[in-house]
């Protein structure tokens, strides 16, 4: 996996970790409370490992997980600074610091936390990070926030056009029914 790869996918799961506790509705129904499986579904978008959320780590990520959904929905609404200043307050509280790091058995890698935090923070400085460099990057136009009503689900648009308005074929298909009915109800 090369740099852009992991970037990419720590994106990918800070996006799935801040609607799983952030959104409010999703894909048409009201969001359930964010839960340890829920955070650990997130987790395995960027590591090949099982991860394992425990109660006490499962706080840090509900409450970091909501200030990333509010960094993200402001950058989803072309507020720029007011992502940029949420996204501070992430990095300075999760202590990001970029170095290189190896395990056993495995290359050198980058970590965006210092060793003596909690795998909470660590997790949620990396994804903090990597919001701040979509903020930064050419890319930014491509995080939307879901055309359909009743979902607050984020999501980055993967098409070739860059024309995707919904975050799931579910949300998707709401929409076109409820036009459809719509339509209908008119003649």
């Amino acid at each position: 996996m090369d740099a852009t790869e992991h970037l990419k996918a720590s994106l990918e799961a800070a996006i799935a970790l801040a609607n799983s506790f952030g959104a409010e509705w999703s894909q048409g129904r009201p969001q359930p409370a964010g839960d340890s499986t829920a955070a650990e579904a997130a987790l395995r978008l960027t590591t090949n490992q099982v991860p394992h959320v425990d109660a006490g780590g499962l706080a840090e990520f509900t409450e970091g997980a909501v200030h990333l959904y509010g960094a993200l929905s402001h950058l989803a609404d072309g507020e720029v600074d007011a992502s940029a200043a949420e996204l501070n307050e992430l990095l300075k509280a999760t202590q990001a610091a970029p170095q290189l790091s190896r395990h056993k058995g495995s290359p050198w890698h980058l970590h965006f936390a210092v060793p003596e935090v909690s795998t909470a923070t660590g997790w949620l400085a990396e994804f903090a990070t990597a919001a701040a460099m979509l903020l930064g990057s050419d890319d930014l136009e491509l995080l939307r926030r879901c055309g359909a009503d009743r979902c607050d689900n984020l999501f980055l648009d993967g098409t070739r056009n860059h024309t995707q308005r919904f975050c799931s074929t579910s949300c998707q298909n709401r929409t076109k029914v409820a036009a459809f009915r719509a339509r209908g109800s008119q003649e």
